[in-house]
């Protein structure tokens, strides 16, 4: 898949996806619970979800779908990985911080990516080997390489009771060590400022692709690393996931510190 054809797709994503929004009727939606009453789906998740689907499949006609809401269970060489909202509980709650995530996944790795806030009217996106954007504007990581002034976002997982006891013993350690520590409750816009240098630091464990695949190619081409939380192979379908600045000196330090 070429380069014009990449540019072609994000140009009309991009368009799409606020007028998707402006579209939206978000007065008197439900809410029911998914796995437990921790995870929540919302009649607004399944809207977005039905639309941007149908208009997926005739942009690019033959590839796959991975959503959240409707085919978590997907796999295809090409194929579109969606979260229609990402950072539903604070949707749920009028919470002006959730998004809209589109990536485009090709040969084992993600190709086009586009995060769209809503609330504050902000487009990010990357196509591989072209760099990372908000609105258009190049965007780069952050430049701090030490812990101490890091700036780190996480994620709460309530997989387990030990994944959950093993969360907030590292989040008391970077409590201690960073300069800051955000729950924000969207990973993939904490990838996305990353990307952009609002935070240093972002780790997560046990989420799901599209929790992650569009954030994995902003990170990156803004200059930034993503790995494992410690030294397992990183696996976009079974992510537990570092996302940092590019320091190797940060990196290690929040490893040996607050990840160990």
């Amino acid at each position: 898949m070429d380069d014009l054809i990449l540019n072609s797709l994000n140009r009309k994503i991009q368009a799409f996806l606020p007028q998707l929004w402006a579209d939206i009727d978000t007065v008197g939606f439900s809410v029911a619970r998914k796995s437990s009453f921790k995870d929540i789906v919302t009649s607004i998740d399944i809207e977005i979800e039905n639309r941007l689907r149908l208009f997926l499949e005739k942009l690019l006609p033959g590839a796959g779908y991975l959503g959240e809401e409707s085919s978590s269970s997907v796999r295809s060489a090409l194929m579109w990985i969606v979260d229609p909202v990402d950072g539903t509980t604070n949707f749920s709650k009028s919470n002006p911080h959730y998004c809209t995530q589109v990536a485009l996944y090709k040969d084992a790795k993600i190709v086009l990516a586009v995060t769209y806030d809503h609330n504050r009217k902000e487009i990010f996106h990357a196509i591989e080997g072209q760099g990372a954007y908000l609105n258009s504007k190049r965007i780069w990581v952050s430049k701090v390489d030490d812990v101490s002034e890091a700036s780190s976002h996480v994620g709460l997982q309530y997989s387990s009771e030990l994944s959950f006891k093993r969360v907030t013993e590292r989040i008391s350690r970077a409590i201690e060590v960073c300069r800051a520590v955000r729950i924000t409750g969207s990973a993939c816009l904490d990838l996305a400022y990353v990307a952009c240098g609002r935070a240093d630091i972002f780790w997560e464990e046990a989420l799901k692709p599209w929790d992650v695949a569009g954030g994995i190619l902003l990170v990156r081409e803004a200059g930034g690393e993503v790995t494992g939380c410690l030294d397992e192979r990183f696996d976009m379908f079974k992510p537990d996931i570092l996302a940092t600045n590019g320091s190797r000196r940060l990196a290690r330090q929040f490893k040996e510190r607050v990840l160990y």
